[in-house]
C-alpha cells in the first residue's frame, strides 16, 4: 500500500524535522549554536500576532537571527511551527529593552519590528505609518512591547 502526502503534511515533516535537529545540535554543540547566532532570545505571545507573512498563536516561541541579512527564525516551543520573518529594514535604535513592537488595530495583532538596543538596531518588519500611528492614539491603542529575553 503506497501513502501520499499531502503538501501540508510534508510541511509538518520538515518543519517538526527541523525543530528537533536545531534542539539537538544546540544541547550538544552549545558554544557554536551561539556563535552561529547574531542574536537568540525567547518571547511568551499573549495573544495571536501576524509577523511577516505567518500568523502565530499565543504561545512561547524561539527567535533565532543569524545575522542582519538572514530572516528571523522563530520556533514555537511545542515544535508545531517554525517560521521565517524577513526584516524589510534595520533601524538604529539604542532605546528601550529588548522586546516586539507590536501594533493592536481592533483585534487584529502585527508585530512591527524587534528592538535589540544592546546591538544598537531594530529589525523592522512592518513600519508604522504616520496615519497608523494618528488611528492607534486616537482608538487609546498604542503600540505594544512585549519583552523579549535574550540569551548570550
Amino acid at each position: 500500500m503506497t501513502m501520499i502526502m499531502t503538501d501540508k503534511a510534508i510541511r509538518i515533516a520538515i518543519n517538526l524535522f527541523l525543530f528537533v535537529a536545531m534542539i539537538l545540535m544546540s544541547s550538544i554543540f552549545p558554544g557554536i549554536a551561539n556563535a552561529q547566532s547574531f542574536f537568540r532570545g525567547t518571547v511568551t505571545l499573549p495573544y495571536e500576532v501576524h509577523w511577516g507573512q505567518a500568523d502565530l498563536q499565543p504561545g512561547d516561541y524561539l527567535i533565532l537571527v543569524s545575522s542582519l541579512s538572514q530572516p528571523a527564525k522563530i520556533y514555537s516551543k511545542s515544535g508545531k511551527q517554525m517560521v521565517f520573518a524577513i526584516a524589510q529594514f534595520t533601524d538604529l535604535n539604542s532605546k528601550g529593552g529588548t522586546c516586539l513592537i507590536i501594533t493592536a488595530i481592533g483585534n487584529k495583532h502585527v508585530v512591527n519590528s524587534l528592538n535589540l538596543p544592546y546591538s544598537g538596531i531594530s529589525l523592522i518588519y512592518k513600519p508604522v505609518t504616520k496615519m497608523q500611528r494618528e488611528i492607534a492614539d486616537k482608538a487609546d491603542q498604542v503600540q505594544d512591547p512585549v519583552v523579549v529575553a535574550a540569551w548570550k
